[in-house]
């Protein structure tokens, strides 16, 4: 039945109920409508009211065909000889199909509306409304003016947090160093926290850091206590924070590491996440009835999208990054309807598709502010002072040319008022420009203009920069002036065997220094067996307007298969030449990801030169980079050319803590989820988080992820393990995640272990056709005792009933056991007790 035949029916049901309820109490009289004789059944039920459906048509489709497209509900009556609508309810719309603002009202202002014996009556000059008084099918007519564009979102905005109950992640970083050169030597040691509390959607954020551990000069700093709600595309955040921790829009380059006491409101929010896939204007189209849209770009086919009847967005998201035009055509029942030129505008430079919205943020507090003085070339600290700091920031992002974004900061504080703004304009997908500004009240100023330009079809690309201030009175802004310049060119367009050359050039006119830099690197071969590349390059330092600095090398790379690069080549500074080699492998599937070592030794020497390299000796550096489910971090060991030795070690993890349990992890977001496996011993399966693997190890496993996100997560066989898992329930979770937020997974998981033996008796024979169970499955064995069965590692007992009903059970040793095991003979003895309801049996209980 089709889904108009549905209907019908449904319909049809529906007047018999009427009509039963009515029957007694409302006498049965027929009724004339113009030339048609409402039978005195269905007149009872249309006095009352009756439901029927009303469908979506297009002007211009001369299809004889009846519309399947519902979009509304109405009541129809009759009154005074001639049918009314009393009321029309919009349905939720199938696939984005929008009515314009205008129809909508007008339909749902419907109210006691004649519409004759159901021929056309228009409800406006671009909608009409007709009824076929045989079938009770009631249609609304359109024309292309009264349908619009179902735009598709920009922004989304985040749900309730998945983790109802208090939980916390803690981030440790942990670094160490030994250093020894002749008779001295020294170490110190740090260790960095970061802790989140969190409930819901509200978060405490404490960090702060120990340094000099392990020697006399020990001390402690506390950065940031900071509560936050981001929540429904608002922020709030105050306590003890630093300017990054307490802007979501402001720019404060004014401000130095200054610490404040504050609090920010604004609606510029992590949990709106922002699309920037989708093209900068929408590309909407109009299908006058059911049909696809094909998207191509110079004769080739990008996309085939489907649609119902009615005005629509493309989805763009799917399309290449980049700024071109594209060909749309709408096709319907095979047959190109309409075709146009459209324009394609994604940059990966635009942060999102969102246009026309204004992002605002006030904030404020007490500041405890760390005054420079930056003026006559020297920097003079007159030490920190507590004073006010008050401020209003807004941005907004606008459709002009490709994408052009506006942000603007006005705040005070210690009696200075300070404007920054920003605006970053791109062009087209070749060009864009940046300009940011500051003004303060005690005629501070600074401007920076930074440009970029792709040449086209892939040449190469241009930027360039300038840079100047001046300094105020109050304000601690730094002097500068000066301008970068570069280029980089691709000279595989001109000839493939060529590579590719950068050049750049600083000119800092404050300080009267110059830095000049030209890199090539080259491909020279590649085949199966190892690729070669060729890296040189020029430094030219110039300070204060002094001798030249000269640095030149030239390094030949070769990286081959499993995982493992060499580099060996010379450098050169000013007539010190050296040569070095650099080897670096990765490991796959281990606790060591990275390993590498390099060493260098001068071979010629410069006898002008006599402020580098005292010693002829070489210098080595060594590094181990590792990652386990608990920790990950880095070792290296230093020997230096003039005979010292350095050792360090870097490590971090993180904690996480629920009401029930502490959870040990790797990593160093502020969210995470847990998956408890509880396996019975070691085993290994996956969970795929938003597409990602992760692998699950042991009884339960915390996996760091950033907050701010909705996780689809999927847990799966791994396909790289022997173990084999049977997922009964909580296979699939949905979890919504904000800083602090632990969510916490138990799905019911069996170690499934494949046993294969035969089952042995005490005279030497072997149990033939007999039933074997266990609790989650059964099986036979053959005429020679043998069988083949899954067994759940958590509980190996095999129950065996032989021909006379009797019972024996055998407890499988499975340790270490995985994928399938052979037992081999497994002695099975028949248990003298059973259970007996009458009693009479011996050997019961």
């Amino acid at each position: 039945m089709d889904n108009l035949g549905y209907v019908k029916g449904t319909l049809f049901a529906g007047l018999l109920l009427t009509i039963n309820q009515s029957w007694a109490s409302s006498p049965a009289m027929p009724v004339r409508v113009s030339n048609y004789v409402i039978p005195p059944v269905f007149a009872n039920a249309l006095y009352q009211g009756m439901t029927v459906p009303v469908f979506i048509r297009y002007e211009g489709d001369s299809s004889t065909q009846r519309s399947k497209q519902k979009i509304a509900e109405a009541i129809l009556t009759i009154k005074d000889n001639e049918f009314r609508l009393n009321q029309i309810t919009l349905s939720e719309l199938p696939d984005r199909t929008e009515l314009s603002a205008e129809i909508k009202s007008l339909l749902a202002g419907l109210q006691d509306k004649s519409i004759g014996d159901g021929q056309r009556v228009y409800i406006s000059k671009d909608a009409s409304l007709s009824l076929d008084t045989r079938s009770f099918y009631l249609e609304l007519t359109v024309n292309r003016a009264a349908m619009q564009a179902a735009i598709l979102p920009r922004t989304n905005v985040l749900g309730e947090s998945s983790a109802q109950q208090l939980s916390s992640v803690l981030n440790y970083s942990v670094g160490s160093y030994y250093n020894k050169y002749e008779d001295n030597d020294n170490a110190s040691s740090y260790l960095t926290l970061d802790n989140t509390w969190s409930l819901r959607e509200h978060h405490l954020n404490i960090n702060g850091s120990v340094y000099g551990i392990g020697t006399s000069d020990q001390h402690g700093e506390l950065y940031r206590t900071m509560y936050e709600r981001d929540y429904q595309g608002r922020r709030l955040a105050m306590g003890m924070v630093d300017t990054w921790n307490l802007q979501s829009i402001a720019s404060m380059s004014a401000l130095n590491s200054s610490r404040i006491y504050g609090m920010s409101y604004g609606n510029k929010s992590s949990s709106q996440t922002e699309d920037n896939t989708l093209s900068l204007l929408p590309v909407t189209v109009f299908l006058p009835a059911a049909g696809e849209v094909h998207v191509y770009r110079d004769g080739k086919l990008l996309s085939i999208q489907n649609f119902s009847m009615g005005s629509y967005e493309l989805d763009t998201s799917r399309l290449p990054f980049g700024i071109y035009n594209v060909d749309v055509q709408v096709v319907v029942n095979g047959r190109v309807v309409s075709s146009r030129t459209a324009n394609i505008n994604k940059t990966f430079a635009r942060k999102s598709s969102v246009t026309g919205d204004l992002s605002w943020q006030v904030f404020g507090g007490s500041l405890e502010y760390n005054k420079m003085d930056y003026r006559r070339h020297s920097n003079i600290n007159y030490g920190k002072k507590d004073t006010w700091i008050a401020g209003v920031a807004a941005a907004t992002s606008q459709p002009w040319l490709s994408g052009v974004n506006l942000k603007t900061t006005l705040y005070g504080f210690d009696g200075n008022g300070v404007n920054e703004t920003e605006a970053n304009v791109i062009f087209n997908n070749a060009f864009s420009f940046n300009q940011q500004a500051l003004l303060g009240t005690d005629s501070s100023w600074q401007s920076i203009s930074t440009l970029n330009l792709s040449i086209p079809e892939g040449y190469g690309n241009l930027w360039g920069s300038r840079q100047f201030s001046h300094i105020g009175n109050q304000l601690p802004v730094q002097q500068n002036d000066y301008i970068t310049v570069g280029a980089t060119a691709n000279l595989r367009k001109v000839a493939p065997f060529l590579g590719s050359l950068t050049v750049s050039r600083t000119n800092n006119k404050y300080t009267g220094s110059t830095y000049t830099n030209v890199d090539y690197d080259q491909s020279l071969f590649s085949n199966r067996y190892a690729s070669v590349s060729l890296r040189t390059g020029i430094q030219n330092y110039r300070y204060d307007n002094s001798e030249n600095l000269r640095d030149k090398y030239i390094n030949i790379d070769v990286s081959i298969p499993f995982s493992t690069w060499l580099s060996t080549g010379v450098s050169s500074q000013n007539g010190n030449m050296l040569a070095n080699a650099t080897v670096r492998k990765h490991f796959d599937n281990s606790a060591i990801t990275q390993a590498g070592a390099s060493l260098s030794k001068r071979i010629k020497q410069n006898s002008d030169d006599r402020s580098s390299y005292r010693s002829d000796d070489y210098a080595a550096n060594g590094f181990l980079s590792y990652d386990t489910k608990y920790n990950a971090g880095t070792v290296s060991v230093t020997r230096s050319a003039q005979h010292s030795s350095n050792y360090s070690l870097s490590s971090q993890g993180s904690i996480a803590w629920t009401e029930k349990q502490l959870y040990a992890g790797k990593g160093a977001q502020t969210a995470g989820l847990v998956v408890n496996t509880n396996f019975s011993e070691q085993g290994r399966m996956t969970a795929q988080i938003n597409g990602q693997n992760y692998p699950l190890t042991g009884k339960s496993n915390f996996i760091s992820l950033p907050p701010y996100a909705e996780y689809k997560v999927e847990l799966m066989n791994d396909k790289h393990s022997e173990d084999s898992v049977d997922i009964v329930s909580g296979r699939r979770s949905k979890v919504v995640l904000y800083p602090g937020n632990v969510s916490v997974l138990n799905p019911e998981i069996k170690q499934l272990i494949t046993v294969f033996g035969r089952v042995k008796d005490l005279r030497g024979g072997y149990y033939a056709n007999a039933d074997i169970h266990n609790h989650i499955g059964k099986t036979r064995t053959d005429e020679r005792g043998e069988f083949a069965m899954d067994v759940d590692k958590r509980y190996p007992v095999l129950t065996l009933i032989d021909k006379t009903g009797g019972i024996c059970e055998a407890d499988l040793d499975l340790k270490g056991a995985k994928g399938a095991v052979w037992l081999g003979e497994i002695p099975c003895e028949i248990q003298q007790q059973t259970a007996s309801r009458t009693g009479e049996t011996e050997h019961v209980y």
